[in-house]
């Protein structure tokens, strides 16, 4: 039990960490970690205080220390920033960014209007978290809109901030283990020839469709995986109308140019921020709220969420163990584990295939 300059008493850490922040009431937990909301003393910001329990990951601390060294290292205004790390015999305490704007879904669900210059800015923001993590080696290999939280700044604007850092590595040579999320998995890593950053940008791509029709390019009419692998091996897919109808096609080309089956002929990170359809101001001003918010809730398992925080607070919750599930077999023989249709609520239950 150590206490802080005033009097109170904080269980479990180091004195640092109770002399320099204020740990409040328990926010949220994982299957490794609980979350407390904290206080920093001097400048009285919030942040949310991840500790993880060492005995839980006994066997595994490489998959925690990996994801904690890649945070510690990366540091921009669009990804969620680790503030500092405390260390004790039986806990690691990890003091996060806390985003209490909600996931990408989310922001367009709770929106009262919403357009395809809306989704310009969303995709020009994950485009630049990508290009400074790919520029530093790092390829985040789980991209989806549930790793992406939205932040209020307070004075009308908002971005976004990439999250969720279980399954990052470092790609200074060619990857071949199979992993990722279904809906948004590139066709290289699928078929275990070898893969780089740029799956990071076929996820991006997968994401931009969404946001401007509502609903993936890739699907399984009868939510089989492997129907659903073999059409993003395929690289085919369509705009059908009436949802693309109104849709400009400068933000077709771009969406081509990233789901380019062909790694080397794909899209990078920078490229995409330099596209027309983010630089020229050529995305429509068109209300498409009601008819995106429709597809998303039809098509995704979304549940309902007991707070707008909540989102984020899953996300610092999360561990690289949490990932296990996301590394699964080839195509020809899927394994992935998907959660089961029966879990709490609160656990994660976002691996839809379509």
């Amino acid at each position: 039990m150590y206490s802080g300059p005033n009097g109170e008493e904080f269980q479990g850490g180091p004195p640092t960490l109770a002399q320099t922040y204020e740990i409040g009431k328990k926010i949220g937990e994982g299957n490794f970690s609980i979350v407390k909301e904290c206080i920093h003393r001097r400048t009285n910001k919030r942040y949310a205080l991840k500790i993880i329990e060492k005995e839980k990951c006994r066997g595994k601390e490489h998959m925690i220390q990996n994801e904690v060294d890649i945070l510690k290292k990366v540091k921009h205004p669009n990804i969620v920033e680790l503030i500092e790390e405390f260390d004790s015999h039986t806990e690691l305490f990890l003091v996060i960014e806390l985003v209490k704007g909600g996931d990408l879904f989310d922001a367009i669900s709770m929106a009262t209007k919403y357009t395809e210059k809306d989704a310009c800015a969303m995709v020009f923001n994950l485009a630049c978290a990508l290009d400074y993590l790919h520029t530093n080696n790092i390829v985040h290999r789980d991209v989806k809109p549930e790793n992406l939280l939205v932040c209020d700044h307070g004075d009308g604007t908002k971005s976004l901030k990439l999250g969720d850092f279980g399954l990052a590595t470092y790609c200074n040579e060619t990857l071949y283990t199979v992993c990722g999320t279904p809906t948004y998995v590139a066709p290289e890593i699928l078929s275990e020839t070898g893969y780089g950053a740029k799956v990071d940008v076929w996820a991006a791509g997968v994401i931009m469709y969404i946001l401007v029709c509502g609903f993936p390019p890739f699907s399984s009419a009868k939510n089989d995986q492997e129907e659903l692998f073999d059409a993003i091996l395929s690289g085919k897919f369509e705009y059908p109308s009436p949802y693309w109808d109104n849709i400009s096609s400068e933000a077709k080309d771009l969406i081509n140019k990233m789901l380019t089956i062909t790694p080397e002929e794909r899209y990078s990170a920078d490229q995409v921020t330099k596209h027309d359809w983010v630089t020229a101001d050529t995305a429509s001003d068109r209300d498409i709220h009601t008819a995106i918010a429709k597809e998303i809730k039809s098509r995704f398992n979304r549940k309902p969420l007991p707070s707008i925080s909540s989102a984020g607070i899953r996300l610092v919750a999360a561990t690289a163990l949490d990932k296990e599930s996301r590394y699964f077999e080839g195509p020809k023989h899927a394994q992935l584990t998907l959660p089961d249709k029966n879990v709490d609520e609160e656990e994660d239950n976002d691996d839809e295939i379509f």
